[in-house]
């Protein structure tokens, strides 16, 4: 019994060092150099938009590239959208037309909605699946297969 009772406070004790951050703690100062990314605007020839230029990240040394920004405008394609799950509340369209998610319109004869997009894996020719809302807003019947075309 004792030995059972030894080896529980021994367990626990050690079990509260793993809270401990011993693993920080470095001998002779080779600590990695951290730099933080900065943010830098350029306008575009000839116009006047202005775009974050996407620069590499250096850690330890070695430099980390920086994701490039997604599309902001403009249609991505038509897609075959069937009824996405119901108990999912909101105004979205799940597609692999779209690499981050990010807010679009679909438009269905003539009717468009506002919805967020939202990235699936699959080829950009394969189906999609849109909420509830969506299709109320659409006017397409929710037993059928609907193309819509999908645009920022």
């Amino acid at each position: 019994m004792k030995h059972i009772v030894v080896m529980t406070v021994i367990g626990a004790t050690l079990a509260g060092c793993a809270n401990l951050n011993l693993g920080a703690l470095t001998l002779g100062g080779n600590e990695a150099e951290v730099v933080t990314p900065t943010l830098e605007i350029s306008i575009a020839a000839g116009g006047t938009e202005q775009r974050p230029i996407a620069r590499p990240i250096k850690t330890d040394g070695a430099f980390v590239a920086v994701a490039t920004p997604a599309k902001t405008s403009g249609p991505l394609g038509i897609t075959v959208a069937s009824l996405g799950s119901p108990t999912e509340t909101g105004l979205w369209l799940k597609t692999p037309l779209v690499k981050v998610q990010q807010k679009g319109r679909v438009t269905y004869k003539g009717k468009t909605a506002n919805v967020l997009l939202i990235t699936i894996d699959g080829p950009a020719t394969a189906g999609s699946r849109m909420s509830l809302q969506a299709f109320q807003v659409l006017g397409a019947s929710l037993t059928d297969l609907v193309e819509v075309k999908v645009s920022l």
